[in-house]
């Protein structure tokens, strides 16, 4: 299983200290992959047509990167202000960049109905990017090991990438992973030799020097999946939760991983399935 590799690494921001513990992860993961860091601010347009307000955007772009002058990276930093919709121009960017993960924070008391899940989920339906969304509580002040206890949710189909992510996450960190599998109860009383085998399959692709590197845990539980993905990283006190979506709006772990940071304070990265980018959903910006 090959490592993931971060070339050009989006991070967005609305310009608030909101967003500063977004920008300082973003930063931390541009240095240790050498990436391309772009911080990007979208503007809805009524926003930006006065000098006042081009002023204050500048104002807070020129406060953002005071944080960014404090961290030695050996790759570039570009500041970017688009307009429009944010999910629909956030997308469009990434897919135009080509980008290999966006960052985005968790700024809203009710963001899974709100902003950031709306951004999210653009991302993730209409690109092949990973979503990492940093909760507000994130306090990472160059810590070398922000995220030491990772949790990564699994169910067919989609176990392969997401497990990619988590197990190279863990490397960069040293982190303890625990490789969560929770099936249905009915699934479970139907078909407990397919579950088996899908653990299997699972265990195969680890890689053998895997624990030169990482602690790895496995938990199966049996229970509805996004209920025990919560329970599970609020037991384990999980900083990173990585699960896998198909993209859609409603249903899914990467949909409830949102939730879940209300409950838990824990990052949540969310990898899409390959093949399930779509054409951007202009109905987005009604």
């Amino acid at each position: 299983m090959d490592r993931v590799v971060l070339r050009r690494i989006v991070c967005a921001v609305d310009l608030s200290e909101r967003s500063v513990p977004s920008l300082k992860q973003a930063l931390q993961l541009a240095r240790l992959h050498r990436s391309e860091l772009l911080v990007v601010h979208v503007a809805e347009q009524r926003l930006a047509s006065t000098e006042s307000a081009r002023r204050k955007v500048t104002d807070a772009f020129l406060a953002l990167r005071r944080h960014a002058d404090r961290e030695t990276l050996t790759a570039p930093v570009r500041w970017i202000v688009a307009h429009g919709h944010p999910a629909i121009e956030l997308a469009r960017f990434i897919r135009r960049t080509n980008a290999d993960l966006a960052v985005v924070g968790a700024a809203l008391p009710s963001f899974s109905a709100g902003v950031v899940g709306t951004v999210a989920h653009a991302i993730l339906r209409t690109t092949a990017c990973p979503v990492l969304v940093i909760p507000r509580t994130f306090a990472n002040d160059a810590s070398p090991n922000p995220y030491r206890a990772i949790i990564c949710g699994v169910s067919s189909g989609l176990s392969t990438a997401t497990l990619r992510y988590a197990l190279s996450f863990a490397q960069e960190f040293k982190s303890r992973l625990t490789i969560l599998n929770a099936a249905v109860d009915h699934v479970r009383r139907a078909d407990h030799t397919w579950i088996e085998s899908d653990i299997d399959r699972l265990r195969a692709e680890i890689p053998s020097d895997a624990l030169n590197w990482c602690l790895i845990d496995e938990l199966v539980t049996s229970g509805e999946p996004a209920e025990e993905l919560v329970k599970a990283t609020r037991r384990l006190e999980s900083d990173l939760v990585v699960v896998g979506s198909t993209g859609e709006s409603e249903g899914g772990l990467g949909s409830v991983a949102l939730g879940a940071l209300m409950l838990t304070n824990a990052s949540v990265l969310i990898v899409p399935a390959p093949g399930t980018a779509q054409e951007i959903d202009k109905t987005m910006a009604a």
